[in-house]
């Protein structure tokens, strides 16, 4: 049986039956296993808070990405 989680915004996360997840958010959907999921998600969190603190005023602005991307 498959269970979808709905998010505050506009994130759902749908648990197939497999055992596999699909996490939409907006027009963009990820597929991930269970622990994917549960890692992807608590870098995500690391992250958000990141960026709050930078923010504040509490953490240096990071310099260049470890893995080339880039914005324009």
């Amino acid at each position: 049986m498959d269970r979808v989680i709905h998010g505050d915004g506009q994130a759902i996360l749908k648990v197939c039956g497999c055992g596999k997840m699909h996490f939409t958010y907006g027009p963009i959907t990820l597929h991930f296993d269970r622990d994917e999921f549960l890692a992807f998600a608590c870098e995500l969190s690391r992250a958000a808070d990141l960026l709050r603190r930078q923010a504040h005023g509490r953490e240096p602005v990071l310099g260049t990405s470890p893995h080339g991307t880039k914005c324009h």
